[in-house]
């Protein structure tokens, strides 16, 4: 049990430790700009980092967390340099992840939070595949028909909001944890599971 603990923190702490830098990034863009911008290249493989869709700090009578470009439904062709947006009088700096991935890495560490209480940290027993693929399905259907919309495959424009995007990440992300978990212990833990009586 002691392997299985050890496991299911070091996921938790880094998922703690990669939103926290993806919260404090704009911030620490208001100071110190040369920093920040390490910190934007460091997350860009994990995010295609289009300020389009993406939110943004805004910095007017203190801090203040809105989209970094109004959801206006107009494909923007490549923005993913931009990491600042003038809007109603005030400059916010982006999220170094988009509204999608904020959802998913938020609700990623919700569901291993919540896993505790559902399974037994050393459980190895995945759960059925097609409960992540029915998880993952929103988040493709918005993802899918908005690359194809862009690239003028569909007879259609759609252009997904920040909001649909932070939604369909976090159902992806929360189930995500209750099939990370147990592939972490089937990888790292050689310990016989404790059965309960």
């Amino acid at each position: 049990m002691l392997v299985s603990r050890i496991i299911y923190f070091a996921y938790v702490l880094f998922l703690v430790v990669f939103l926290l830098l993806v919260a404090f990034t704009p911030y620490i863009a208001f100071s110190d700009l040369g920093f920040a911008r390490s910190l934007y290249s460091a997350f860009g493989p994990f995010c295609h980092q289009k300020i389009s869709r993406s939110t943004c700090l805004f910095d007017g009578n203190g801090f203040s967390i809105g989209d970094c470009t109004n959801q206006t439904g107009e494909y923007v062709a490549n923005d993913r340099a931009n990491i600042s947006e003038a809007r109603d009088g005030t400059v916010g700096y982006k999220f170094p992840v988009c509204s999608r991935d904020i959802g998913l890495y938020l609700f990623m560490l919700i569901g291993a939070l919540t896993y505790p209480f559902v399974f037994r940290l050393d459980e190895k027993e995945i759960l059925p595949p097609i409960l992540l693929i029915l998880a993952i399905v929103p988040l493709a259907l918005d993802g899918t028909i908005q690359l194809l919309s862009d690239i003028g495959i569909v007879p259609f424009a759609y252009e997904s909001t920040n909001f649909t995007r932070l939604w369909t990440g976090a159902i992806a992300g929360f189930v995500a944890s209750f099939f990370v978990i147990p592939v972490l212990n089937k990888m790292f833990n050689n310990e016989p599971k404790i059965k309960s009586h």
